[in-house]
């Protein structure tokens, strides 16, 4: 885990750098490079769907196009993602379709956006390199 907090500070730190900043949308290099090959893990607000109490979802997006994700209230997700300019886009197999996603960069960290509705999903906690959950 301290590795994975190391490698994302890392990442974090070479695409932030050191200056404040105002909320910024990541573009398709910085998306490529947080998300490929990566676990990110985001807090979901109580009241979303799959985490009606809130939690944390690890998600993993494979450098083969797949997508996985553990929701808080069980359900475990499958399908493919694409990056498609500032955002990338998920078609779950058993879930939303074309489910669209942008990431923020804000002073509180990666905050992770609808795309279509412009409303918050939740915040990244922590980006970890693989897929350590074995999604």
């Amino acid at each position: 885990m301290k590795l994975n907090f190391l490698i994302s500070m890392t990442v974090a730190t070479a695409l932030l750098g050191g200056a404040a900043f105002a909320q910024e949308t990541m573009d398709a290099a910085q998306l490529d490079a947080l998300v490929t090959g990566n676990t990110l893990y985001v807090d979901i607000p109580a009241g979303a769907p799959g985490a009606p109490d809130g939690g944390t979802a690890p998600i993993y997006y494979g450098v083969d196009g797949s997508a996985a994700a553990q929701l808080p209230a069980g359900p475990k997700l499958v399908g493919t993602w694409a990056l498609d300019g500032d955002q990338y886009c998920i078609d779950w197999e058993n879930g939303p379709q074309n489910s669209c996603t942008k990431l923020m960069r804000t002073a509180d960290g990666f905050v992770v956006m609808d795309a279509n509705l412009g409303e918050p999903r939740g915040l990244v906690t922590l980006i970890a390199v693989g897929n350590p959950e074995d999604l």
